[in-house]
């Protein structure tokens, strides 16, 4: 060996030994100078790319892997390295470039998982990718993975549709049918062709591609380009929310026409699940139905006919379905048809969404003043124009805003003057009632005036009345003053004379709730709370609800009925990840009082309503996990091994699924089971590029598993990669020594001589003893 070449190696097993202990900084310098000595070399120029990625220098890695793909244009290792840099780096064109180059030679190497990754995320980079797309559905055809080969011909068939290329259009729906006729996405596809109305294009999926998550850049501009969209929206606020619930219903049916139904649940927090453009379903729901009648209701929007498509969603809604698009959709073209009854009973269920509340409250104001209800009508109406309002001042202010329309709403609801209840509606319905509204009412709001930091945003309510507040916002303001000086038996008085005046103003009570709290009554400010939040919820104020639930559940932890009733209004508001963490807080507590089966049907229910939100892997992972946990200390093993099989396979890198799984394998006596759990994560994180961590796991394996010779074998083997020859020789001949005792002189035998191989200190030693066996 020369010596340029004994400088290569011995750089680079220094380098090893320095990634191992994660001295990057030392490592990219050793790994710089076994360069030096073999300029080209890929091994060399992999490893000092990943030394700077985990130093952070993110350009400087890819410049490396980059080299690689020039000298190892073969190996799709730097290939897909490179491609998941440049999609956290924003630039996802190259990102697609790379992707697609390094599926092509997975699928050469016949190692087809990986190609479908990178084909995938290609697809997650760019949705329309019709290459990407064409592999995806081939491969998946002949994998035997139906449903996803007819998701990808669909995905085709829109496409090749938007580019004008008909035939092909439908061809490529066929291809679907082909695999499988009673695709009900497919039919649905192949109906919208006929008709000439456009596929829905892919869309990007939800979640992160790769092992580089923890660099993805925060795309801050999406939410301002979102505003904009608003802003700029040339539709009212009820035609904005009827194309809402019209976009919610396609998307609604094309899911549910592709996806295995999941297990109906039992209790009531998830009866309440998917209130938003999601399903939710009765107890007695038929699903196939539901999606049928839907299916051509969508249809029969795309092509105009509104008022058989309201039929198709009131079969939709018998059936079982129960989601407030439908409702709101509905509602809207009842009140077009005049039947008023009716959009008032399907607007009433649409209010209390976020989504639906302007729009809904809008139609059922015009429907009251149709009827001459006028006083129904002003109520309705402000509280559309509160909704507005809040859309248009600070965030911050918005919560602020809105409690100031109460005593407003609540007037007009019990006076009897008709011309002013009259005056009121026609104001707002031509305030609001016009494209670009939120711009208007911003330019509305401006001339009200420069408004002092601090101070209450001022509802635009009070300029259509002319009024410069009411009796009870003076009271409130005056409230708030006394409780800041400390004067609270005033603010108790104040609070107690305003009540005779405005006995159902919430935020009086709230004032009240606070004002216990101060005064150390927790159990009554706690009952005061849940009142309220009870009112805000007859009311169709799930986000205010929920807000009061929260303060009870903080001075009452362990009251497990409020939690219930907290879940529910969560997944109400659509705020399911919330209510997720609220299902986990509730198994604690019933865990905490050995309450076993209820913690274990609490993380049940959470792992069902985990399958709606965009973090389903990792939500899932993370309920999984406390299930085994269960599982465990209730020493169904057997159990618990399955729940940490399915953690490892949708998060194969997660530690400690992987070793709770591995050792509860071998507790079961399925030695076998165990080492190919092993063998998949070593596979994984060597893909990874990380065997520095699956080496650190093997060691705590190996430390409670210390009898099993193939686990030092394995962990042997894991350090001669590294260069870690001390350690290596160590676990052989731990390894060795067990199989000499377990009888197994041939197995023994191959240890000894991995480790001659290492060149060892006492090398005739091992000579010795291998020749005796």
């Amino acid at each position: 060996m020369d010596a340029q070449e004994q400088r290569y190696k011995q750089a680079m097993n220094l380098g090893h030994s320095a990634a191992w202990e994660q001295a990057w900084d030392r490592a990219a310098a050793l790994y710089g100078k076994a360069l030096e000595a073999r300029p080209d070399d890929p091994r060399a120029l992999c490893n000092l790319a990943l030394a700077f990625l985990n130093m952070g220098e993110v350009e400087k890695s890819l410049r490396y892997y980059l080299r690689a793909v020039e000298v190892a244009p073969t190996d799709p290792v730097p290939l897909e390295k490179a491609a998941m840099l440049y999609e956290n780096m924003g630039q996802p064109r190259r990102a697609v470039t790379m992707s697609m180059r390094a599926a092509e030679i997975y699928l050469k190497e016949k190692d087809v998982e990986k190609a479908i990754e990178n084909w995938s995320r290609a697809v997650s980079i760019d949705p329309e990718n019709l290459q990407a797309h064409s592999r995806l559905a081939v491969v998946f055809e002949r994998l035997g993975r139906k449903a996803q080969a007819a998701r990808e011909y669909l995905h085709i068939a829109s496409l090749l549709q938007h580019a004008g290329k008909k035939e092909k259009a439908f061809d490529a729906v066929q291809r679907a049918l082909n695999i499988d006729p009673q695709h009900q996405e497919a039919q649905q596809a192949l109906a919208m062709l006929r008709a000439g109305t456009l596929l829905p294009k892919p869309s990007r999926p939800q979640g992160g591609t790769g092992p580089f998550k923890k660099l993805s850049v925060s795309k801050k501009t999406r939410p301002q380009e979102e505003t904009q969209r608003q802003k700029d929206s040339e539709l009212d606020p009820v035609e904005e929310a009827q194309q809402a619930a019209l976009s919610g219903l396609a998307k609604l049916f094309f899911e549910q026409s592709s996806e295995p139904q999941p297990v109906a649940a039992e209790r009531s927090g998830l009866q309440a699940m998917l209130r938003g453009t999601s399903p939710m379903f009765s107890k007695n729901a038929d699903r196939t139905k539901i999606v049928l009648h839907l299916g051509v209701a969508v249809d029969l929007f795309t092509k105009g006919d509104i008022l058989q498509a309201g039929e198709e969603l009131k079969g939709a809604i018998n059936a079982g379905l129960d989601a407030p698009a439908a409702y709101f959709s509905l509602g809207y073209i009842q009140a077009k048809e005049e039947r008023l009854e009716s959009a008032v009973r399907s607007l009433q269920k649409a209010a209390g969404h976020a989504r639906f509340a302007l729009g809904a409250r809008l139609l059922l104001g015009q429907i009251w003043y149709q009827r001459g209800k006028y006083a129904k009508a002003a109520a309705r109406y402000l509280e559309a124009l509160s909704a507005a309002d809040a859309q248009v001042v600070p965030p911050d202010k918005a919560d602020e805003l809105r409690e100031l329309y109460e005593p407003l709403i609540e007037a007009f609801s019990r006076s009897r003057d008709e011309e002013q209840q009259k005056q009121l509606c026609e104001n707002i319905h031509e305030l609001l009632m016009r494209p670009n509204w939120r711009n208007y009412l911003a330019d509305a709001r401006r001339q009200l005036g420069e408004q002092l930091d601090g101070d209450a945003p001022t509802p635009l309510a009070e300029a259509l009345l002319e009024a410069s507040s009411s009796d009870v916002v003076v009271a409130m303001s005056t409230i708030r003053s006394y409780v800041r000086a400390g004067h609270l038996d005033a603010a108790l008085e104040e609070i107690l004379f305003t009540l005779e005046i405005a006995p159902t103003y919430l935020p009086l009570h709230i004032a009240l709730g606070d004002l216990l709290i101060t005064k150390d009554l927790l159990t009554e400010a706690a009952e005061k709370f849940n009142v309220i939040a009870r009112a805000y919820t007859i009311r169709g104020e799930p986000r205010r609800a929920i807000a009061m639930l929260r303060r009870v559940v903080e001075m009452a932890p362990m009251n497990l009925e409020i939690r219930h009733q907290l879940i529910d209004r969560l997944v109400e508001w659509g705020k399911v990840d919330e209510a997720i963490e609220e299902y986990i807080h509730l198994a604690d507590a019933h865990y905490s009082l050995a309450d076993i089966e209820s913690a274990r049907q609490d993380y049940e229910e959470a792992l069902q309503l985990a399958q709606q939100v965009e973090r389903a892997d990792e939500w899932q992972a993370r309920i999984l996990h406390r299930l085994a946990d269960i599982e465990t200390q209730s020493l169904n093993w057997r159990k618990a091994a399955n729940l940490y099989k399915q953690v490892c396979a949708m998060q194969p890198d997660d530690d400690e699924a992987n070793y709770n799984l591995i050792n509860l394998l071998f507790t079961l006596g399925e030695p076998e089971q165990a080492l190919v759990a092993v063998d998949h994560f070593l596979g994984h994180m060597t893909r990874l590029g990380e065997q520095e961590r699956a080496v650190e796991l093997l060691e705590k394996i190996v430390s409670e598993q210390s009898a099993q010779p193939m686990l030092h074998y394995r962990l042997a083997t894991q350090y001669h990669k590294l260069g870690n020859k001390q350690a290596a020789i160590r676990h052989y001949d731990a390894a060795g020594e067990l199989l000499l005792e377990a009888g197994d002189k041939s197995g023994a035998g191959e240890m000894i001589r991995r480790i001659i191989e290492l060149d060892p200190a006492e090398k005739e030693k091992y000579q010795r003893l291998l020749d005796t066996l």
